[in-house]
């Protein structure tokens, strides 16, 4: 090592080493360090997703000053590169990309920011603004979507599309919806939950009509609570859509003693707009899915190692105040508790960062 350095470590040295390492946030930053180093250690896709945390906002109100912490070692902060300069508050976290604004209440600066390559997008800025997500990878993609969500009324919500070269944003669901639960793309199409279940499907394949069809599906919470079957009845307390492997699947999460915590549905959509769940789903593969505020996804643990399959992660319910992510085998419908120690009081979102997990040099 007296030559090189600590760049001159042997490889092997190098790979136990990153082998008996604990935290996430460890594993990336040896990473990081050097060529040498990351030609020596596994890609740090293997890595589980981070979470984006918040702290004192919810409701309407984008998430507030936001955080990258880790499901595991102590939950601690990750560091990454700064943000833009002047844009403290993230409102969105969507396909490995957060929305950063200027002002929580009257923003005038939108911009798209990737933490690990450090790019940016700027978008046309709404006042307010409450939410963000988008369709795709901008870096991997040119063909993607913007949606956002602006106050309707007092506790209602409206939706706005945008596509890169757009001058400004296009209304989308002008009628309104409570506040946004989650939001899905899939096959050309968006689906999204508002806190009091109803669905709203909105269809941007129309051809040369540049205006998404839009279709609301009311109350899909009365048939959620039918699938419990128990002497007392177990509500639902998270409804979420998500993609798996190209398929739209609906996943509950119940209140309570049920004795499945979490179950999944293939959704069927009738034309007279309603939501009818018949097939269940008990085996998701390798994959396992992810579930919280605003994004939802789907990851297979032959390329995440980190994670554990056939699981359903949670991390968008609070209990006596304090926040934790939730582990649903459903093999075997054990729930794991992920607490954080901190308590952290606040909505936040599952973040994913986009493939390959860092820019390499």
């Amino acid at each position: 090592m007296a030559g090189g350095g600590w760049s001159s470590l042997p490889a092997d040295l190098l790979t136990d080493i990153s082998g008996r390492l604990s935290s996430d946030a460890d594993y990336l930053h040896i990473h990081q360090v050097c060529t040498h180093w990351r030609a020596s250690t596994s890609r740090p896709a293997a890595c589980r997703p981070w979470v984006v945390t918040g702290r004192g906002r919810s409701g309407l109100e984008p998430i507030g000053e936001y955080s990258l912490r880790l499901p595991r070692g102590g939950a601690r902060k990750l560091e990454v590169a700064a943000a833009p300069a002047g844009l403290p508050y993230c409102c969105g976290a969507s396909r490995g990309w957060l929305a950063l604004v200027d002002d929580a209440q009257s923003p005038t600066r939108l911009v798209l920011w990737e933490p690990l390559s450090s790019t940016e997008i700027s978008l046309p800025c709404l006042s307010p603004l409450t939410r963000i997500f988008i369709s795709d990878d901008p870096l991997a993609s040119s063909d993607w979507i913007a949606i956002a969500a602006q106050i309707k009324g007092e506790i209602g919500q409206k939706t706005l599309f945008w596509r890169p070269g757009d001058a400004t944003w296009t209304m989308l669901y002008e009628p309104g919806t409570c506040q946004i639960d989650s939001l899905v793309f899939n096959e050309g199409k968006a689906y999204y939950i508002d806190t009091m279940r109803n669905i709203i499907i909105c269809d941007f394949n129309t051809g040369s009509d540049p205006s998404p069809r839009c279709t609301r599906i009311f109350h899909a919470c009365t048939v959620v609570n039918k699938l419990c079957r128990c002497h007392r009845l177990h509500p639902a307390r998270g409804v979420h859509l998500v993609v798996c492997k190209g398929e739209l699947l609906l996943v509950v999460l119940y209140l309570g003693s049920h004795p499945w915590p979490a179950e999944v549905y293939k959704p069927v959509w009738t034309p007279n707009q309603r939501l009818e769940l018949h097939e269940r789903v008990r085996d998701l593969g390798d994959h396992s899915l992810f579930v919280g505020r605003g994004d939802a996804f789907a990851l297979s643990a032959k390329e995440f190692p980190a994670i554990k399959r056939n699981c359903i992660y949670s991390a968008d319910i609070p209990w006596n105040k304090a926040y934790w992510i939730s582990v649903f085998n459903l093999d075997s419908d054990v729930v794991e508790e992920i607490p954080y120690p901190d308590n952290i009081l606040g909505p936040y979102a599952w973040f994913c960062p986009r493939k390959p997990f860092l820019k390499q040099s």
